[in-house]
């Protein structure tokens, strides 16, 4: 996972402390590579404990380790990625911004992937007994997607499209279930209440959000982070969606690849018997 990546997602959820720090990082990236804790902690006029500290909320062991991952990084993110439209775009002009606009954003979240707790993640929904999805909107059309992919190798799931009908759901999960909560914000009621509710009862709770400390990763037992790309003011969820999907293909992959002979065989029966209504 890039580290100069990981430092620009989460700025705005720093301390002041964490702040200043990141700037720092950012605008002295070679120099950084070369120093200690505590040289890095005088020329940024902070405290040695404080680079410790920064390390950790970036999910590195320790400062050593965030200089392994910073000297090996490239950040070579295109500056073209608004999907954000204007009055006199031609449909080429849009069709350019789309292309590297979610080209960029797939870069990206596969960038933020932490591939243990992707194992951890499937392994979970792997042996869960029933997989809860919840998600509305935007998020509800990944979680339609993910529940029709895991139906067809019938892994047994739930979503329902209505917000209140998914948090009645919630009180029947149970500790061999697991439930997979989609949200940008991170900050969606409807989402984060049955999600709560699931990991009160002993369900293992999946959190698919934007890199940042919001309420949604805080309940979760594992998080995949989607980058931090949608405007303030946007046409739609276009850049999360798509972000979202590709973690959710990747999901569903990781269980399907579980048990591959019957995965085919399962495959091959729901696409005979929809072939056989055409």
């Amino acid at each position: 996972m890039s580290c100069i990546f990981k430092i620009k997602e989460g700025f705005n959820s720093f301390t002041n402390t964490e702040k200043k720090l990141a700037n720092y990082i950012l605008k002295n990236k070679e120099e950084v590579v070369n120093l200690s804790a505590q040289e890095l902690s005088d020329k940024a006029d902070i405290s040695p404990a404080a680079v410790v500290r920064f390390s950790k909320t970036l999910g590195y062991k320790g400062f050593t380790a965030l200089k392994v991952d910073l000297a090996k990084d490239r950040d070579e993110r295109e500056n073209d990625t608004s999907v954000i439209i204007s009055a006199d775009d031609s449909i080429k002009d849009i069709i350019r911004k789309v292309k590297v606009s979610n080209t960029s954003s797939i870069d990206e979240t596969i960038g933020l992937l932490n591939v243990d707790t992707i194992n951890s993640i499937i392994e979970a929904m792997v042996n869960a007994k029933r997989i809860y999805l919840f998600g509305i909107g935007a998020s509800g059309i990944v979680a339609m997607d993910l529940q029709q992919k895991l139906l067809r190798i019938n892994k047994n799931s739930l979503y329902q499209m209505d917000p209140h009908t998914q948090i009645s759901s919630s009180v029947h999960i149970t500790n061999e279930d697991v439930a997979i909560g989609i949200s940008y914000s991170g900050e969606t009621k409807e989402v984060n209440t049955p999600l709560k509710i699931a990991r009160e009862n002993g369900a293992k709770t999946i959190a698919i959000t934007r890199y940042n400390k919001n309420s949604l990763s805080k309940i979760a037992d594992y998080t995949v982070y989607l980058p931090n790309d949608e405007k303030e003011l946007r046409v739609g969820a276009i850049t999360s969606r798509i972000d979202a999907l590709t973690i959710v293909d990747i999901l569903y992959l990781g269980v399907a690849k579980n048990d591959f002979e019957r995965t085919k065989s399962d495959i091959k029966k729901t696409r005979d018997i929809i072939n056989s209504i055409k």
